[in-house]
């Protein structure tokens, strides 16, 4: 019977009840030592009737080995490995040392973990416990909780019992606090003194354990109040004191075995009692350990009876008899597969620089990082460097270790590994340079990442010096810094050229040079020679859109021959980007397209938030809504899981001017503000001035034309770091917009020569459209209207074709035509209610209403309803694919993805997988 946690065994049995109904949860059950945590957890088995159950326990000593928890946990069901997809389950053999290693990427790993609990799932619901899980390995810390944030129609609940130091982001969190004093002393039963009672529980603060130990190791004087108690009452983690009192009661020979399976992470009972037998100890002190309650043994496994229990027979042995039985634990663990628990024994009993030692464990690393557990192989390199007596050696492990932490997503202890690197040749400090200046653009000051990265380039050779100098234009780029990026790319195009990536870099850079300063001409000319690189690239059929100012540097191009390695992807990113801001949307969304589909492919999801940011923005921008702001979602999603604060800024400005667009105004807020307060500290230009623009966007979607221009105008004018150039051009129709309404035509003239400007040197066709509707504001001259219209045709920018339509029809009711205005406004009020802008279609209806008529009700249109990943299964299985490759490209499982396809049938009222390929393929998709 559980004592005073009504609270948390109702949430536990909602949870529980969810599942049987085919809803799956997460909970994470947090607080001190002997709080109830695992109390909670037993309670949760009971209730589990009908139910499968895994179980996994963080052990603290285990925590160096990759995958440990998670191979405990999936040791029940491991013959599902060979259900789920052949590369998922190639990635968890591997992760587990099974088979081959298939890749180091740990997104892969997770994913696997996630379809294997799906499948166990299948036939009834699942409950897994995972118990204290602040001492589980990183990389199944990062598995379980990536799954559990995944979990959606499987029926499979998780909960996590941990202390306050456990990362789970994202997850339902509930912190336990001490019992009240009636479930206190219900606890404590009779024949304890009202006295003792009363002062048991208020120094215990109710703390469960504490109330149940403690008097076992009181008097019966004490007891009973005819003898004082202790003036210090042990509680939380004080009560592993009590627990080490016990354990002193027994025989040395007894606690030396204890001490033995304390240290032994795996539990694995012959081991402790061959490491045993070499410390003299007698077969007997197993069996005396189990009588006293200590331990028990359950299928070759020695289990303690309470974790506290462990640490306490651990933290209370002198270091030299922690040593001893590390060494002979060591001396026990003979054989290959044994390798990495002997080398991390070794490593515990070492008394100085060893460079066996460190040999080893630096082998250990590499198994775990071909394993994809980043965070693992940090700390075994970290351990190993500490163990290195040659400074540059120790130099190069501790530049591995924060490689594997920075792929591991912890940015924090990367750069901390970094600054211990005392001693290194030339090679390492710009390994190591390059390393830093990688992490800071993604996470830090792209100012300081510029300068880390040109001054590391400079000690290179050509290939990675192309490869920093690249990374260091565009942080030169997205911070504004206009002599920085011409410094760069003069520096990409006098290195030689033993790569083909080099002469592609230096035009990428060059042309990128060539927007910021304003020389968009040569800036064309180089993107385009870059795009060609990625020959017979044939960008995919956007509706209404024609390629800008084909030439023949830019043929229609195939599928880039690239693979998805990161300095390929960065390449492709930054010709698409390039291809976006010459105003070729079809060649910019394919080639973003093609590196998020090699990205997905490879499981490289690190790489999705730097992609998906300018995707999503085009997405948007192009009227694809929905789209945007799916991608815009999962990239966020991914950045804030793997710390790429930076693209997380990126993101959350996209999601801020889709937001405007749609004149959800607080939700636009929130997300600018959220932006704005990064990407100002931060000095990133593009996301401050994105997030700048959906404010402006909002004022005008809400008929604040004066606010509008006020904000457009100030993004206009802003620095380098609080906007950007690009963004400054994008925004100029709607500075127009803003400036006319308002009577500022100076302020309309500036902006609409900004924008010409542009579009005369790239031929932008939705450029040109804008120009023409600008013009026709300016003016109020029908033809600029209708030329405007005319370009909108191929310029494949529903919105701001109807938008142009809204204003051509504002204009000729104005002037009391309003036959012909009619004709515009209807078009309009069609177009955005199509697109699911409810605010923009009540601006066109009310306009229509002053003509005299009245706007028909069109249908709503249930794609508006879907969310954010339900928009993402339609387009993937628009592309032929099947659940199973819906489910790895998105990180789902395959049962909810079948989950979300029945609800999307449901809302698009289709009936078959045929129609909704065919919905998919719609324009207005």
């Amino acid at each position: 019977m559980l004592h005073g946690r009504r609270d948390e065994c109702t949430l536990i049995d909602g949870l529980l009840a969810a599942a049987a109904d085919g809803q799956s949860g997460s909970l994470v059950l947090r607080g001190e030592a002997g709080i109830g945590k695992s109390a909670l957890l037993r309670y949760a088995e009971e209730q589990a009737t009908g139910m499968r159950v895994l179980r996994g326990t963080g052990i603290e000593s285990e925590s160096e080995f990759p995958f440990a928890a998670i191979h405990q946990v999936l040791r029940p069901v491991a013959e599902l490995i060979e259900v789920i997809p052949e590369r998922l389950g190639a990635a968890l053999r591997g992760a587990f040392g099974l088979g081959p290693v298939t890749g180091p990427d740990r997104f892969l790993v997770s994913l696997a973990v996630l379809s294997v609990l799906a499948e166990a799932a299948e036939e009834r619901p699942l409950l897994c416990l995972v118990d204290d899980a602040h001492w589980l390995d990183g990389a199944s810390a990062g598995a379980l909780t990536f799954a559990a944030r995944r979990l959606g129609s499987e029926g499979v609940v998780i909960l996590f019992a941990a202390r306050d130091h456990f990362d789970a982001a994202g997850l339902p969190s509930h912190t336990l606090t001490g019992l009240d004093e009636p479930a206190a002393g219900a606890l404590l039963g009779a024949g304890l003194s009202a006295a003792v009672r009363d002062r048991l529980v208020a120094s215990t603060a109710g703390n469960p354990l504490a109330l149940l130990e403690l008097p076992g190791s009181l008097s019966a004087d004490q007891l009973s109040g005819r003898e004082s108690l202790p003036e210090r009452l042990p509680v939380g983690a004080g009560v592993e004191q009590v627990f080490l009192d016990r354990v002193r009661r027994e025989h040395p020979s007894t606690q030396t075995l204890l001490l033995v399976a304390a240290a032994e992470d795996s539990g694995e009972l012959a081991p402790v009692l061959r490491a045993a037998d070499r410390l003299g100890v007698p077969s007997g002190a197993l069996d005396a350990a189990e009588k006293a309650g200590l331990v028990r043994v359950d299928a070759g496994t020695v289990v303690f009876g309470h974790p506290l229990v462990r640490s306490a027979v651990y933290r209370g042995a002198t270091f030299w008899q922690r040593r001893d039985a590390r060494l002979a634990l060591a001396s026990a663990l003979d054989g290959d597969e044994n390798a990495d628990r002997r080398a991390w024994h070794l490593a515990a009993a070492a008394l100085g620089p060893d460079d066996e030692v460190a040999a080893e464990l630096h082998r250990t690393a590499d198994r775990a990082r071909s394993r994809g557990g980043h965070a693992a192989a940090a700390t075994a390199l970290e351990r190993a460097a500490t163990l290195t007596a040659d400074a540059a050696l120790r130099g190069e492990r501790l530049v591995l270790a924060a490689a594997s932490a920075w792929q591991a997503g912890a940015p924090e202890r990367a750069t901390g590994l970094l600054d211990r690197v005392v001693a290194a040749s030339p090679a390492l400090r710009c390994r190591a340079d390059h390393l830093r200046g990688s992490i800071e653009s993604v996470c830090g000051e792209l100012t300081a990442a510029y300068a880390i990265l040109t001054g590391a380039a400079a000690d290179a050779g050509p290939v990675a010096a192309a490869q920093m100098l690249t990374e260091a234009g565009q942080a030169a780029w997205l911070a504004g810094d206009a002599a920085g990026l011409r410094e760069a790319g003069r520096r990409l195009a006098a290195l030689p050229m033993p790569d083909a990536a080099i002469p592609l870099s230096a035009q990428l850079v060059q042309g990128l040079d060539g927007l910021l300063s304003g020389d968009t001409a040569a800036a064309a000319r180089h993107l385009r020679a870059a795009a060609a690189t990625f020959s017979g690239f044939s960008a995919p059929a956007l509706p209404g859109i024609v390629t800008a100012a084909p030439s023949p540097a830019a043929p229609q191009r195939a599928a880039p021959q690239l693979a998805a390695g990161g300095a390929d992807l960065r390449a492709m990113m930054i010709t698409a980007a390039g291809a976006m801001f010459l105003g070729d949307d079809a060649v910019a969304v394919g080639l973003f397209t093609s590196a998020v589909a090699r990205a997905r492919s490879a499981g490289a999801a690190s790489m999705l938030p730097a992609l998906l940011a300018p995707l999503s923005s085009l997405e948007g921008w192009t009227g694809r809504f929905a789209a945007g702001t799916a991608d815009a979602t999962e990239g966020l999603r991914i950045a804030t899981e793997t710390g790429q604060d930076n693209p997380a800024a990126h993101l959350r400005a996209v999601l801020a001017w889709i937001d405007a667009a749609h004149g959800r105004d607080r939700e636009c807020r929130d997300h600018a503000a959220a932006a704005l307060t990064h990407a100002i500290g931060h000095r990133l230009g593009p996301a401050a001035g994105i997030a700048s623009w959906a404010l402006g966007l909002l004022d005008l979607t809400a008929g604040r034309p004066g606010q509008a221009r006020d904000r457009l105008v100030a993004l206009a004018v802003a620095g380098p770091g609080e906007s950007h150039p690009m963004v400054g051009v994008f925004s100029a129709a709607d500075l127009v917009e803003a400036a006319v309404r308002t009577g500022d035509r100076a302020t309309a003239e500036a902006a609409l020569t900004r924008l010409s400007t542009w579009t005369a040197d790239t031929g932008s066709a939705w450029g040109a459209a804008l120009v023409a509707r600008s013009r026709g504001l300016l003016s109020d001259d029908d033809r600029d209207f209708a030329e405007a219209l005319d370009r909108h045709a191929t310029g494949g920018r529903p919105f701001d074709s109807a938008r142009t339509r809204l204003l051509f029809g504002e204009a000729l009711r104005r002037r009391r035509k309003r036959t012909e205005a009619r004709t515009h406004l209807r078009a309009a009020h069609e177009s955005f209610e199509r697109l699911g802008l409810a605010g923009w279609a009540e601006l066109a209806a009310n306009e229509l209403r002053a003509t005299g008529e009245t706007a028909r009700k069109r249908d709503p249109s249930t794609t508006g309803e879907l969310t954010p990943q339900e928009t993402q299964i339609v387009r993937i299985v628009g592309e032929g694919a099947t659940n199973r490759e819906v489910a790895a490209q998105l990180f789902l499982s395959p049962r909810t993805v079948d989950y979300h396809l029945r609800k999307i049938f449901t809302k698009l009222d289709v009936a078959s997988r045929a129609e909704l390929i065919r919905l998919a393929a719609r324009p207005d998709r």
